[in-house]
């Protein structure tokens, strides 16, 4: 998968962008504040509908401006080498294109340009709130699986009449049985696909941390539903745990409705369910949240994103197009070795960003072919 061209119109500080993209490595350099992590973000808007940084259309759209355009030609195996994408928005609509013709559903639209993003605060996946780790599995689902979207959205939809219901001073006992036989059977479609995701992502991590550093075991990272008290002591890990069935699930939570059914008329909000899983990582053994050092952390974070290259690799047969946001400046000397190899040895097209252009990076320049650097400036780019 590749982005060849980019194109913008009132995207954050650039009225207008036109960017030629090159296949392997493209770097873009320029000081704080000028508008690098903007590039990337556009193409990751593009190709997922939503931003990296967890802020709405409006804050994406230029001071003073109403209508914003994000255009791009894409290859891709299954579609061909030019195929086009589009997205427009203003104040009161949305409008997406393929190939020129206007798209009325966004599952439609995605699972055409994949992207996968690591920036400056990817490490604080590990030690934030659980919103941010339950996103990142389901940014990538929906990648994998457009119709995953439809799947959430209809589990949110059945959560939201649940939390209705609760909010009222006696809930009517019929209807939320109802909306509890719903809230279950969606919610353990949900928590499955999760689960299997996780799972086959340990494979990769698996490998990935014999390879680089010497022990299978080193990185897991957990799947911890939400099934009450007690249920995310150990999480669902490797594959020694055996295949955890939607059925399965499903018994674990209905039993957890009724074990928090009390406390939920009390709260008046579901307490338990996919909207409030997490998702853990264990580092030799350990909790990496508690017992990491910020180094580790940071390691952990890159090889989980090569990990997710992998698996959408193993699974689309292409790999995502890879955005590295600041990234040198967060790893240290020995972990910076790692990223080199990445970049050497990746198939995937990346977009790396730098405050300026490093002896290292010269030198990558010289050693990885087809590789364009970019300088930004006060929203504007040249090559």
């Amino acid at each position: 998968m590749r982005l060849r061209v980019l194109q913008a119109r009132n995207f954050r500080n650039f009225a207008r962008l036109e960017l030629a993209c090159g296949p392997r490595l493209n770097i873009l350099v320029g000081d704080n504040g000028q508008g690098k992590t903007n590039v990337l973000e556009s193409i990751h808007v593009l190709g997922q509908l939503r931003s990296f940084r967890g802020v709405g259309r409006a804050e994406l759209t230029c001071w003073g401006e109403e209508v914003v355009s994000l255009k791009g030609v894409v290859e891709h195996p299954a579609h061909g080498e030019g195929l086009t994408l589009e997205a427009a928005w203003d104040p009161q609509r949305r409008v997406l294109k393929v190939q020129g013709h206007e798209i009325s559903r966004t599952l439609d639209y995605l699972g055409r340009l994949s992207t996968l993003v690591f920036c400056a605060d990817s490490a604080q996946l590990v030690k934030g709130p659980p919103q941010e780790r339950r996103r990142l599995v389901d940014r990538a689902l929906v990648s994998l699986q457009p119709a995953y979207l439809s799947l959430l959205q209809r589990y949110h939809l059945v959560l939201k009449q649940r939390n209705q219901l609760l909010r009222g001073a006696k809930p009517d006992r019929p209807s939320l049985e109802v909306w509890n036989a719903k809230f279950v059977e969606l919610g353990a479609d949900v928590m499955h696909v999760r689960c299997g995701y996780l799972r086959r992502l340990n494979r990769q991590l698996m490998r990935l941390s014999d390879v680089k550093l010497g022990n299978p075991t080193a990185l897991q990272k957990l799947y911890q539903p939400a099934l009450g008290r007690g249920s995310n002591d150990q999480g669902i890990a490797g594959e020694g745990d055996g295949v955890v069935s939607k059925a399965d699930l499903a018994q674990r939570l209905t039993a957890a409705l009724a074990t928090v059914e009390r406390d939920e008329l009390r709260f008046h909000a579901s307490l338990v369910g996919p909207q409030r899983d997490d998702v853990g990582f264990r580092w030799r053994g350990h909790d990496l949240r508690s017992y990491g050092s910020q180094g580790e952390q940071r390691l952990a974070m890159f090889l989980l994103l090569v990990a997710m290259q992998e698996d959408v690799e193993s699974q689309l047969g292409m790999p995502p197009v890879v955005l590295l946001d600041d990234m040198i400046s967060e790893l240290d000397r020995q972990r910076r070795d790692l990223l080199w190899e990445f970049l050497h040895t990746t198939p995937a097209q990346v977009f790396l960003t730098g405050t300026e252009l490093t002896p290292e990076l010269k030198m990558l320049c010289a050693e990885v072919s087809e590789t364009q650097v970019w300088t930004v400036e006060a929203g504007t780019i040249c090559q």
